[in-house]
């Protein structure tokens, strides 16, 4: 009966162990429209834009600059802005959690901002890092589960002979 509780607590031992580092190599979770929804409202209410609606979000591939392309969700929010209703489009990255696009060109031609320069720098510097944070936490608590579940059996499979032999 001691090789049988020796060798499980052995097995088991290495298998949390493995488990919590695995954890650490699961990719962050993505945002969900409620999440990227949200994230544009605090992105736009930290640069003081007065939001009047938001139409549910699209989940797209947005094309960087520098030709990558990023999945991403993308949100239309009525503002109002100068005594009128506008239209911005916000796309948010869907593994990052940051703004990856502003689209505020408004009149006729669409050559007029609709946002400030100040403006547009607060939503350039938004991020939101409340998946990268939960995934942490997960991460974390993992490995101190794991950590008691291997001291338990590598007391179990060290020291079982006491435990056994008292009967």
């Amino acid at each position: 009966m001691r090789t049988v509780v020796r060798t499980v607590s052995w097995v088991l031992l290495f298998a949390a162990l493995g488990a919590a580092g695995a954890s650490w190599f699961t990719p962050t979770p993505r945002l969900d429209a409620d999440d990227a929804s949200d994230l544009a409202l605090d992105a736009l209410s930290g640069a003081e834009v007065d939001v009047e609606r938001v139409e549910p979000p699209v989940r797209m591939v947005h094309e960087t600059g520098e030709g990558d392309l990023v999945d991403a969700w993308r949100v239309l929010v009525d503002v109002r802005a100068r005594g009128a209703d506008e239209q911005v489009e916000l796309r948010v990255q869907e593994s990052a959690g940051q703004l990856v696009y502003v689209d505020d060109l408004i009149g006729d031609a669409g050559t007029e901002r609709l946002l400030s320069d100040e403006q547009f720098e607060v939503l350039r510097q938004h991020r939101d890092d409340t998946l990268a944070d939960r995934w942490v936490l997960r991460n974390a608590l993992a490995a101190i589960a794991a950590i008691g579940i291997a001291a338990t059996c590598y007391l179990l499979a060290t020291r079982s002979d006491p435990i056994w032999s008292a009967r």
